[in-house]
């Protein structure tokens, strides 16, 4: 719930935005599915964790970003 919420109620995600979430542990990838299901058009996921990346793209992550293999914001800006 505090994920989707966070990212529904809380971010106001729409239909069409980007998102990015940082920290793909559950509260994390509830939040990616929330963002999901509002409707957002890019969902980049940031993690250290290759495992948890994977994990993220089953809850509708389109993008993964490895933090421990460089700067995650630059990452992102070049995503976006």
């Amino acid at each position: 719930m505090a994920g989707y919420g966070a990212a529904v109620h809380t971010g106001a995600v729409s239909s069409g935005e980007t998102v990015a979430v940082f920290g793909c542990g559950g509260v994390g990838d509830s939040a990616i599915a929330g963002a999901s299901l509002a409707g957002a058009r890019q969902v980049i996921a940031v993690d250290l964790d290759s495992k948890k990346l994977e994990w993220a793209k089953r809850f509708g992550a389109t993008d993964v970003v490895d933090a421990s293999k460089g700067d995650p914001v630059e990452a992102i800006k070049e995503l976006t």
